[in-house]
This record gives structure tokens, sequence and C-alpha cells, in this order.
């Protein structure tokens, strides 16, 4: 049982608003300090500061946030286990990449075979990583950059990460160097998404940005965005099982680019997710260990 005092933490923790904090919550103010000074009294340190009239999270408050939601998510799964119920309530994240082109087979099994209740959530990067901290998901697959020390993970896959341009393309089959991308179209998905990330790093460690492109086209829709590129409106990176298969669409390279990109499962420390994770992949799962 989680101690009640841990959602006023972890509410604070967000807001850094002790009224806010407060109404949110339906307490008094007193109350929710009150609850936040016996916590730091429990724990032996300070959990917030004030800086002149702002409340700063300390060091300690991200470590003591990192175990709350990972005890947090236990309880979840502990009561639901103990309910026994007939379905259990799997949710799940996939970046667009993975969801669309790459978990097709496995999540078709799974639905197929299963009796257990599923939501699959596929956004970018960002908005699932923020909905996996508020345990508004599961688990979730993650192409591109996260930061490593701040979640549990394991690989899932590596894929191709490339160039794709028309097959008319003075680009098509071609190494390229960045040099050769000015004065070029560029069709990328939104900010925030794993793929974007991974083409903004890459230009970044030679001080470039997208703005070495012509112009940039933004396009959340995998298929709009293909669409654009067969058509001639400009060239695109992204994983190579995208356009798998795709006559009207041609790969070529970046001699800056690494290729080579992982997919991984990421999930909160310390979390009893592994079992969920093999339900859903069977033996498609990597070798999970234990927690």
């Amino acid at each position: 049982m989680v101690d009640y005092r841990i959602h006023t933490f972890l509410a604070l923790y967000e807001t850094l608003h002790y009224r806010r904090t407060a109404e949110q919550l339906r307490l008094s103010q007193p109350a929710v300090s009150q609850q936040i000074h016996a916590l730091e009294s429990e724990y032996g340190c300070r959990l917030f500061i004030y800086d002149g009239k702002r409340l700063h999270r300390t060091a300690q408050a991200d470590r003591l946030a990192e175990y709350a939601r990972s005890a947090l998510y236990n309880d979840r799964q502990l009561r639901q286990e103990l309910a026994a119920p007939a379905m259990r309530e799997i949710r799940l994240g996939a970046t667009k990449t993975i969801g669309e082109f790459v978990l097709a087979g496995p999540l078709s099994r799974y639905v197929r075979e299963s009796r257990d209740n599923v939501t699959i959530e596929v956004d970018n990067t960002e908005v699932l990583l923020h909905q996996l901290e508020h345990e508004a998901l599961d688990f979730a697959f993650i192409e591109g950059a996260f930061d490593k020390s701040r979640y549990g993970y394991r690989l899932y896959r590596k894929a191709p990460f490339v160039g794709m341009c028309r097959p008319d393309h003075p680009f098509a089959g071609q190494t390229v160097t960045l040099q050769d991308l000015r004065g070029q179209s560029a069709i990328l998905r939104e900010k925030g998404s794993g793929t974007r990330g991974i083409l903004e790093n890459a230009l970044a460690e030679y001080g470039f940005g997208v703005g070495i492109f012509s112009r940039v086209v933004c396009a959340s829709n995998f298929s709009l965005l293909l669409r654009f590129v067969s058509e001639g409106s400009g060239i695109t990176f992204a994983y190579a099982p995208v356009a798998e298969g795709r006559e009207d669409i041609a790969y070529f390279h970046l001699d800056c680019l690494g290729e080579e990109r992982e997919f991984h499962i990421v999930y909160l420390k310390n979390t009893r997710v592994f079992p969920l994770i093999r339900a859903v992949l069977g033996e498609d799962a990597p070798d999970l260990g234990e927690i």
C-alpha cells in the first residue's frame, strides 16, 4: 500500500505551486505543506526549496519522484492481479514508425489470440514518455534518443535509418554530404518525433540545423509524408521499413549519419511490466531477464 502523502508529493512535484496543488487535490494549503514537511522529516532531506518566490525541486525530490511513480504503478498492477479480473488491461505506446510499420504483426497476433483489454497509443517520443511518467501507459516502444538514466529499457530490435527520395532524384542510390543538402526541400516529421530528432542531432554535430534546407514541410502522417516525397516535393529521412516494398521511393545515404538505429522498449524503472511485454510480443519478445 502506497503512502497517501506520495500522491501529494507528486502533485507538488509537477505543479511547483502549493496553492494549485491544494486545489487539484481538494486539500487545504496547510494540509499540503504538512504532508510535504512530514515526508521531508521521514526521509531526512529537503524535497523543495524556494529561490526568491519560486519553488524548486531538489535532487532528492527527483529521486523520490522516480521511486514514487514506480511504486504507484506496481500498486495498481498488484491490485489488478489480486482482483483476478477475467481480462487484463494492457496499455502500450509506440512511436509512429514502430506502431505503423514494425509492430503490426505481433500486435495483430496479440489482439487476435488474447482476451485482454488493450489500448494502443501511437504518438511521438515526447508525448509517449510524458504518458509513461504519468501512469497512462505500461510501456512504450521508442525510436531515437531518450534519457536512459531516467527509465528502464530493453533493446527491441535495430533498423536502418536512411534518406528517401523519388527514384529519378539525383540522390537515389547515392551517398551524399551535408553540403549536398543545401537547396533541397525537406519533408520532415513534427518536432518532438524520434525520427526528426535523429536528423536534427546529426546536423547539430556539424553545426547545422534544418535551416540547411531551402524549406521544411512538416507532416505527422507517414502516408502523407511519403506521398509528398514520391511526387517530388522534397526528400525525407526515416527508418527503412517505412517505405519497404514501395517502388515510388528510393533510398540514399548521408555520409555523416550512422544508419543502424535502435528501437527500445521503455518503462518506468523497477516496475512489474515484463509479464505484460511478454504477453504482447510472444516469441518476438527480446530477452528481458528479470528486474
